[in-house]
C-alpha cells in the first residue's frame, strides 16, 4: 500500500470522526402559494450575539413542494423567515418533519421601511406528529406558562407570595411529567428558574450556584441561555463595583488578560468553574462593547486571547462572533464588502472604488425622505464628483422601476440593487432609509453613519479633507 492510499484512508477516517456524532434531519412540505420562493432554515450560532447560521436552503418547485436537509448533533431551535412570519421549530436529530407553512403573506414596503418591525413568530405545524411530540409539548407549555405571567404580572414582580409562584410551577409541571424528553425537562427547569429569579429568588449568587455551578452547559437550549443572559447582563460593570471585583477594570484595560479576569472572578465563590468563568467573560465583553466600559483595543485583545487559548470550541465561535458583531460597520474599520448589480446587470464591487472616497447610501424610491434627498445628492454629485463617488444601494424589489426613475430625473450617480446580496443590510446595520456612510480611499469607514445631504454632509466632508491636508503638510514639511 503506497503513501497516497494511506493519505486517502487517513482523510476518510478524519471525516468519519468529524461527522460521527451528527445526524441528518429533514423538513418537507407543500404549499402552492410559495411556488418559486426560496426557503431558508437558520439556527442561532450562539445565544449571546444571536448570529444566524444558515443550515439549509431550497427553492419551492412549481407544485409548491420543498425539502430541506441538514446535519445536527443536538436538539436545536430553528427558524424559517417567510414573508411577515418567522416560523420556528425545535428540531431533534434524525427526525423527518412534514410541516405546514402559514398562508403566504409578504412584507409590505411599510414593513421593510419600518425600523421597529418584528416578524410575527409562529410555530410550524407538523403533520406527522402526536401530542407527545416535542414541539407540541413546548407550545402547550409556553401557552400555559406565559398565560400565567400575563395574568399575574403585577403580583409576580411586586408580591410573589400572592402570585403563588411555587405552587403554580408545581401545578404546571404535573401536566408534563409524562414527557421523557431530556431537552424538554431542561427547558422547563430553566423557564421555572427564570420565573423564580424574576419574583422572589433575586439573589443572583444563589441562582448561579443552583443552576450553573457544576451543571451541564446547555448552549443551544434557549431557556438556559435566557436565564444566563439575564443573570450576567453588564456583569463586568456590576462585578467591578464590588470589593471582590474591583480589579476587573485593570485586568482588562491594562493587563488585557483573561487569566487575570478569571482570578478576579474566583473571589466570587460561585464562579470557580473555568468554563463558566470564560463564558461569563465573553458575555461581559459583549455587553461592555456597547457600554464603552473599557478601552476598545483592550477589549479586542482580551477577546482575541480567549479565542486563541480557550479549550472549549464553542467559546471560540462566540468570541469570533462578538468581534464580528461589534466591529461591523464601525468607524475606522474596513467597510463590509459588496458585489451588486447596476441597472445594466454589471456586477459592481466596493473594491472598484478604492482610491476614491465613497458616499454610500441605502435608499428606497418609495421613501419620501429618500425622494427629498435625491435632489440634494444630485447637487452634490454635480459639485463634488471629483472629490467623492456617490453610490446608492436600492432595496426596492422592482429595481428596474428605480432605474427608470433615476433616468427620468437625471440622477446619474452609481445605483445598485441589493437583491443578490440582501445580507448587505445587516452587514451595515441599516435600520432606516436613507442611511449614509463615508468610506475612505483605503476602504475603511470614515463616518458610520454619515450625515445626510440635508444635515450638511458637505461641510463635514470639507473638514475631513482639511484635516487630511494638514496631516500631509506636516509629514511633507516636518519642523
Amino acid at each position: 500500500m503506497n503513501i497516497k492510499v494511506y493519505l486517502v484512508m487517513f482523510i476518510l477516517l478524519l471525516s468519519q470522526l468529524s461527522f460521527a456524532d451528527t445526524i441528518p434531519t429533514s423538513i418537507h412540505g407543500s404549499n402552492i402559494e410559495y411556488a418559486g420562493s426560496i426557503i431558508k432554515v437558520f439556527k442561532y450560532e450562539d445565544y449571546i450575539t444571536l448570529k444566524p447560521q444558515l443550515l439549509a436552503t431550497d427553492t419551492v418547485n412549481e407544485k409548491g413542494e420543498f425539502k430541506l436537509s441538514f446535519l445536527q448533533r443536538e436538539t436545536l431551535l430553528i427558524n424559517i423567515p417567510i414573508g411577515i412570519y418567522e416560523a420556528i421549530l425545535f428540531a431533534e436529530p434524525g427526525k423527518n418533519y412534514q410541516v405546514v407553512l402559514p398562508p403566504f403573506q409578504p412584507k409590505t414596503k411599510v414593513d421593510i421601511l419600518n425600523p421597529f418591525y418584528k416578524a410575527v413568530q409562529v410555530y410550524l405545524g407538523i403533520l406527522n406528529s402526536d401530542t407527545l411530540e416535542l414541539n407540541y409539548a413546548i407550545a402547550e407549555f409556553n401557552a400555559i406558562y406565559h398565560s400565567y405571567i400575563d395574568r399575574e404580572y403585577y403580583s409576580i414582580y411586586k408580591s410573589p407570595k400572592a402570585a403563588n409562584v411555587d405552587s403554580v410551577i408545581s401545578s404546571i409541571d404535573k401536566k408534563f411529567e409524562s414527557y421523557n424528553s431530556v431537552f424538554f425537562k431542561e427547558y422547563r427547569e430553566y423557564k421555572y428558574a427564570l420565573l423564580k429569579f424574576a419574583s422572589y429568588m433575586r439573589d443572583y449568587r444563589y441562582v448561579i450556584r443552583e443552576y450553573y455551578h457544576k451543571k451541564p452547559f446547555l448552549y443551544q437550549n434557549p431557556a438556559y441561555m435566557d436565564l444566563f443572559n439575564q443573570l450576567f447582563t453588564n456583569y463586568l460593570d456590576t462585578y467591578g463595583q464590588t470589593s471582590e471585583g474591583e480589579r476587573i477594570y485593570s485586568d482588562i484595560a491594562y493587563a488585557k488578560s483573561p487569566k487575570f479576569v478569571k482570578e478576579t472572578f474566583s473571589n466570587n465563590m460561585v464562579l470557580l468553574n473555568d468554563t463558566l468563568q470564560e463564558i461569563v467573560l465573553l458575555k461581559g465583553l459583549h455587553d461592555a462593547f456597547y457600554q464603552n466600559s473599557f478601552p476598545l483595543s483592550s477589549m479586542l485583545i482580551t477577546l482575541d486571547s480567549v479565542a486563541i487559548n480557550t479549550k472549549v470550541p464553542y467559546h471560540k465561535i462566540v468570541a469570533n462572533n462578538i468581534k464580528e458583531k461589534v466591529l461591523k460597520a464601525r468607524r475606522g474599520y474596513p467597510a463590509p464588502k459588496f458585489e451588486l448589480h447596476d441597472g445594466n446587470g454589471v456586477l459592481v464591487k466596493n473594491s472598484d472604488f478604492l482610491s476614491d472616497y465613497v458616499y454610500l447610501n441605502f435608499i428606497s424610491r418609495e421613501s419620501f425622505t429618500c425622494q427629498q434627498d435625491f435632489d440634494l445628492l444630485k447637487e452634490l454629485h454635480k459639485n463634488h464628483n471629483q472629490d467623492f463617488t456617490i453610490v446608492s444601494i436600492c432595496i426596492d424589489n422592482d429595481f428596474q422601476e428605480t432605474v427608470d426613475y433615476f433616468k427620468k430625473n437625471d440622477y446619474d450617480w452609481v445605483l445598485l440593487s441589493y437583491n443578490n446580496q440582501k445580507s448587505i443590510i445587516d452587514d451595515y446595520n441599516v435600520r432606516v432609509y436613507p442611511t449614509y456612510y463615508l468610506i475612505n480611499p483605503e476602504g475603511k469607514l470614515s463616518m458610520s453613519p454619515a450625515l445626510s445631504p440635508g444635515e450638511n454632509f458637505e461641510w463635514s466632508f470639507y473638514k475631513i479633507m482639511q484635516s487630511k491636508k494638514r496631516n500631509h503638510e506636516r509629514n511633507e514639511y516636518p519642523k
